[in-house]
């Protein structure tokens, strides 16, 4: 069962006690093994380098807005992909003044994932610093792999911001190329369909139709009047008789009157009734005939004559109805040709709204090329002045700030590490064993347990009481034990002091 904490550590010492052999030769096993594990573990060298990121030249200020400088966010993450791009490492791997003759691929691939593996690419305190590191088992080797790598990565990243540009400025000049293309392409298809289209403006086609428009309401109110006239001819016209018989009279009164009705005869034909001098007359007439009433009455009558002639109020009517029924031809004549302009215009207008939606289409095709055209040309100056910063190295670029340095002693765990945790871990290992054991020991081995777990209560203990031989075998059992460790450190002191001085490997 499992023991409480407070009794743990007199519960671990007690199994310690009893079981003196087993902790000492797990002393023996811990101490020495890791004083074995320390003489055969390799050793690792290594070697740092410092490259300095340079973005802030006196070149881009000026150039500010002319050119495109190379710009990097995270300067640590271009480096690492840079200096392990499988085309550095392979350069790397082929050195045979480092690695020696290469004869397989398989040879190569380890020597290029070996160098993957323990290169470390890290920033520094300062900005803009970035420290490169190597590691592996022999210092000549370290320092030339990191020496050789800088390097490699310099002249790679100066190749690689060359031909960058090169090709930015290629792929820029090659895309105004095509547009200049499609440029010329969409001003020709603009002029040419300008040129076969001439139908003229949409204003001017607008106020031709507004004008006729008026004309054929004119044209048709004309008809109006002129069919309102006929009609009041052809009303007029059928009160009258072709021949007249009339009595002609001696006095003045008939006479009178006869020029008087002739008078508003010839009014009516142009005004209503309600006209004032057609009125005036009437009532001029009324007027005679009344007078003339009156002196019949006293004269006792007068000699007159009947005559037979035609009626000229109808022939003046039958004249005016034939003026009235050719200026209704005229006007219906006049409204169809109206109409037929109207059409023909209205269609001219449809034509050159899409016209317009078709210049529309081409013009906007011709601005949008012509524009981009423009931002292009634009860009390839651009391209062209940063490819000359490039290739003369005015814009980012790195430089080795602080060269790789000759590795004097082995980095990491080294011998002198393992020889002092050997004793340290030697000793904590019989505890930390008795100490587990005491967890896991299914013995009950105080009664407080046994009470805490049934519930029963323990009236009283008995503790185990040794006899006095077991006691002094138990004593010299411990001198010897003793004596066997003392003995064992001496022996793991010395040999961790000889190999430490170099007295052996």
């Amino acid at each position: 069962m499992a023991v409480p904490l407070d009794q743990l550590p007199k519960e671990a010492f007690r199994e310690i006690r009893s079981r003196k052999w087993l902790s000492f030769f797990v002393f023996l096993a811990v101490s020495f093994g890791t004083l074995v594990v320390g003489a055969f573990w390799p050793q690792q060298f290594t070697s740092r380098g410092v490259i300095y990121v340079d973005d802030q030249n006196i070149i881009r200020p000026l150039m500010e807005g002319s050119a495109l400088t190379t710009k990097v966010k995270d300067h640590v993450a271009s480096v690492e992909e840079v200096m392990l791009s499988r085309r550095v490492l392979t350069r790397l791997a082929e050195m045979e003044e480092i690695w020696g003759p290469v004869k397989t691929e398989a040879a190569k691939e380890g020597i290029i994932s070996k160098i993957r593996n323990n290169v470390a690419v890290k920033k520094t305190g300062a900005p803009n610093f970035i420290e490169i590191e190597y590691k592996d088992s022999t210092a000549q080797r370290v320092f030339d792999v990191t020496r050789e790598l800088s390097q490699l990565f310099i002249d790679e990243t100066e190749s690689s911001k060359r031909e960058e540009s090169r090709n930015a400025y290629e792929f820029v000049d090659k895309q105004v190329k095509a547009y200049q293309t499609q440029l010329q392409a969409s001003e020709e298809r603009l002029k040419n369909f300008l040129q076969e289209n001439v139908d003229g403006t949409a204003d001017t086609v607008g106020s031709r139709i507004s004008s006729l428009e008026r004309q054929l309401e004119e044209a048709e109110l004309g008809i109006k009047e002129a069919i309102a006239q006929r009609d009041a001819l052809q009303s007029q016209l059928s009160g009258q008789s072709k021949i007249v018989r009339r009595e002609v009279a001696g006095d003045a009164y008939e006479t009178r009157i006869e020029e008087l009705n002739k008078k508003l005869d010839s009014l009516r034909l142009i005004y209503l009734d309600s006209y004032p001098d057609i009125i005036a007359l009437k009532q001029q007439i009324a007027e005679l005939e009344r007078q003339r009433s009156e002196a019949l009455s006293s004269g006792g009558g007068s000699s007159s004559r009947s005559e037979s002639s035609f009626n000229p109020i109808y022939q003046e009517l039958q004249s005016e109805l034939s003026k009235a029924l050719a200026n209704i031809d005229t006007l219906r004549t006049r409204q169809s040709s109206l109409t037929a302009l109207l059409e023909r215009e209205r269609t001219r207008m449809q034509r050159i709204q899409e016209n317009e939606a078709k210049i529309s289409e081409l013009t906007r095709d011709y601005e949008v090329n012509k524009s981009i055209y423009d931002d292009l040309l634009k860009r390839r100056e651009k391209a062209r002045v940063s490819m000359r910063l490039d290739v003369e190295g005015h814009g980012l670029s790195y430089k080795i700030h602080e060269a790789p340095a000759y590795p004097l002693k082995p980095s990491g765990f080294t011998f002198r590490h393992f020889a002092m945790a050997g004793l340290f871990l030697g000793m904590l290992a019989p505890f930390g064993l008795a100490i587990a054991f005491c967890q896991v020991d299914p013995r009950v081995r105080t009664g407080s347990i046994l009470q805490e777990n049934t519930g029963i209560p323990v009236l009283a203990t008995i503790p185990y009481i040794s006899t006095p031989l077991e006691r002094r075998i138990d004593r010299r059992r411990t001198k010897v034990i003793l004596f066997l460790a003392v003995l064992s450190i001496g022996v793991y002191l010395l040999y961790g002091w000889m190999r430490y001085a170099g007295v052996v490997l």
